[in-house]
């Protein structure tokens, strides 16, 4: 019996030794996951079959995101020409607006009626980027040259008074 006990003791022991070895053989695969994954997120060229994430600074500093754009919300008032000037001198322009989902977003956020991207030329209504107005999506309310968003939709007025304002810039140009 005591032979029997050993020979048992032995297969224990073997046992043990196959638990350590597969214990090992898991941590080197954990470390090479662990290395791949850091290779992959600090050289993404090197696999460039797997999506990369886009940057976190997807906007310059004091900027808003949503949907693919960055937006800019004054502080201090100019007239719609001014306001225009200084979004430029950011590579943006004043707030052009694309669908219905951006007008909800930017008439939530908004305070102070800004002034926006578009303007009356021969009785019709344009973007700065020279597109014309897509009565399907707004219509502008008033009489003015110059338009602004209000609690209620777009509006225009004198070109000459002094508003807030918003700039937009296209995601792929902010970079």
């Amino acid at each position: 019996m005591g032979e029997r006990g050993r020979s048992a003791g032995c297969d224990t022991q073997g046992l043990f030794s196959n638990i350590w070895l597969w214990r090992a053989v898991a941590g080197v695969l954990t470390a090479a996951v662990i290395l791949i994954s850091c290779i992959h997120f600090v050289k993404p060229s090197l696999a460039k079959e797997f999506p990369v994430c886009p940057s976190l600074d997807l906007c310059p500093s004091g900027w808003l995101y949503f949907q693919r754009k960055c937006y800019y919300l004054s502080e201090s008032e100019a007239a719609w020409n001014f306001s225009q000037s200084s979004c430029s001198s950011h590579n943006a322009s004043l707030l052009v607006i694309e669908n219905h989902q951006e007008l909800s977003f930017m008439i939530k956020i908004t305070k102070q009626d800004p002034w926006i991207g578009l303007y009356k030329r021969n009785e019709e209504f344009f973007w700065v980027n020279g597109k014309a107005l897509d009565n399907e999506l707004f219509e502008v309310k008033d009489s003015g040259s110059c338009a602004y968003l209000d609690s209620k939709g777009v509006s225009a007025s004198g070109c000459y008074l002094t508003r807030k304002w918003v700039c937009s810039l296209d995601i792929n140009s902010a970079q």
